[in-house]
């Protein structure tokens, strides 16, 4: 074998393996932009569900909240407007 011959295997080798190399790289990629995507699509699930949620407890603490759910619950309780000396003001003494 020449001195060219093996300067060209080597070369072709070479060339070969960085081929082969960047394909590797490629695929390795390729499963990482997917594995990406698809926890980002798992948090934005996540993210539309915790989103629902919190519509649906603030729509619930309104009506718990309400005046008339408040003066109902009062009326069952048997509670009423407090009459004069049943308030107590306690003040920070720090």
């Amino acid at each position: 074998m020449s001195k060219t011959d093996k300067t060209l295997l080597w070369m072709t080798l070479s060339l070969f393996g960085m081929a082969l190399t960047l394909g590797l790289g490629a695929v390795w990629l390729n499963i990482e932009r997917i594995d990406l995507a698809y926890d980002l699509r798992k948090m934005e699930l996540q993210l539309s569900q915790k989103e629902d949620l919190a519509v649906k407890l603030t729509v619930e603490r309104n009506n718990l909240v309400s005046p008339y759910q408040l003066k109902k619950l009062a009326s069952q309780l048997g509670l009423g407007v407090a009459a004069p000396g049943q308030i107590r003001r306690i003040t920070d003494t720090r």
